[in-house]
């Protein structure tokens, strides 16, 4: 029988929010911590990560560093406690950086050679691992991962014909699967990989980073598919539970997963008051503070620091177009009054209504201006595909102070820009 572990997007590194970012990277950190325990003492034989193991643009040395430890310190002891050499097999996701400036490169070392990458190398070569139990294959995070996959089909099937005879096939992958992931709105078709072609290159087993929110393991045609989830909430609207699978592989290649839910370091919640009617100002805030004095009780019976979101949405009447639910002022004597709160943030999206009538000019969400803009330009050849390169620069270049890309790096992007808005009017 083999043991095989299994955690994915530990974006170890993450300080968001920014005002409690210590805070926040700590938490990612005892995550990561308390996943490579549970490896331990269920003596996995190995351990894969499905990609997004750093977040590249907030990450320091000593997050490299740390990680480095965590990794050695699961072999050092699985060996010397229970006489396993483990191998741990990664591959690469988007916060991980591209192909040609990826941080995993930074954890690895000739001589740590109980850690193998899996996926594209610089040079794009497919790196794949095999011993005489399994073989792994993968392809790091694209963001055209559909064609990718198409055009990498017969390199992948034939590693797997040729290498994986009597062993149990592993596919790493760090993007969505149709038919297998909810998948959120605007996310373009050549970004999610097609099931007909995953099912081609014949393995046993497909694991899947990128979504957040684990899922069983499950059987669809002859695959079997594990979403991991991620081990920490990376967006405070995310519930979890977060924590990793174990895996125990039979003679006959059945699969028995276990998961084991991670304790967290801090209490994260994602609340929503909204309306279907309009309401006065004064309902929505009551809303808001019963809310905050919810979490409050929680936080004192779960005795950890926590961190609140409250999305506010709905029609307000009456209102001051400039008036905050909560001020900074009051939010801060909330805090104050109340030192395990870590972080409290209201989110207003309200339209308001004045003498019965909703008020022109009212904010729109960032939701509702992507809509419009997809709306109004989607039809134009190359604007998703921009869309898709302006997200990956600002993932690899935007400062981390202002999440701003330098004025060189956005010029190309202007340019771009402006051929695709002067097409659209020409064909007015």
């Amino acid at each position: 029988m083999l043991r095989i572990g299994v955690f994915s997007d530990t974006h170890v590194g993450r300080n968001i929010p920014r005002i409690v970012g210590d805070a926040r990277r700590h938490a990612f950190r005892e995550a990561f911590k308390q996943a490579i325990d549970i490896f331990i003492d269920n003596q996995v034989d190995y351990v894969i990560h499905g990609g997004d193991l750093f977040e590249k643009r907030s990450m320091t040395p000593e997050d490299v560093v740390f990680v480095k430890d965590e990794f050695y310190r699961l072999t050092r002891v699985s060996r010397e406690k229970h006489g396993k050499n483990v191998k741990i097999l990664i591959v690469r996701g988007n916060h991980d950086g591209t192909p040609s400036s990826c941080v995993l490169e930074y954890i690895t070392h000739p001589l740590a050679d109980y850690l193998q990458i899996v996926g594209e190398s610089i040079k794009e070569e497919l790196r794949y691992y095999e011993d005489d139990s399994i073989l792994a294959v993968g392809l790091g995070y694209h963001p055209f991962i559909k064609k990718k996959i198409e055009d990498q089909l017969n390199n992948l099937a034939g590693i797997v014909e040729s290498h994986g005879d009597g062993k149990f096939k592993i596919l790493l992958l760090h993007n969505y699967v149709e038919e297998i992931h909810d998948i959120p709105p605007h996310t373009p078709d050549h970004s999610v990989a097609g099931l007909d072609d995953l099912q081609k290159i014949n393995v046993d087993m497909v694991v899947l980073g990128h979504y957040h929110e684990r899922s069983e393991l499950r059987k669809v045609g002859n695959l079997l598919f594990l979403i991991p989830g991620a081990t920490e909430a990376v967006d405070l609207a995310e519930k979890g539970p977060f924590g990793v699978s174990i895996l125990d592989i039979g003679c006959e290649k059945e699969v028995e997963e276990k998961f084991i839910e991670l304790t967290p370091s801090q209490y994260i919640s994602f609340k929503k008051v909204t309306s279907e009617e309009p309401k006065p100002f004064q309902w929505f805030r009551q809303r808001v503070l019963e809310e905050v004095s919810i979490f409050i009780d929680e936080l004192r019976v779960k005795n950890i620091p926590g961190i609140l979101k409250i999305r506010v949405s709905g029609v307000v009447i009456d209102a001051d177009p400039f008036m905050r639910i909560l001020a900074e002022e009051e939010i801060g004597r909330i805090k104050e009054k109340n030192p395990s709160i870590l972080y409290l943030e209201v989110d207003e999206n309200m339209t308001p209504i004045i003498r019965g009538r909703p008020m022109e000019g009212a904010s729109m969400s960032r939701e509702d201006i992507f809509k419009d803009l997809l709306e109004e330009l989607g039809q134009e050849p190359g604007l998703v595909e921009l869309i898709e390169e302006a997200s990956i620069a600002l993932e690899e270049k935007a400062s981390e102070k202002t999440g701003l890309l330098k004025d060189s790096d956005r010029a190309v992007f202007i340019d771009k820009w402006l051929k695709i808005l002067m097409s659209k009017t020409e064909k007015r």
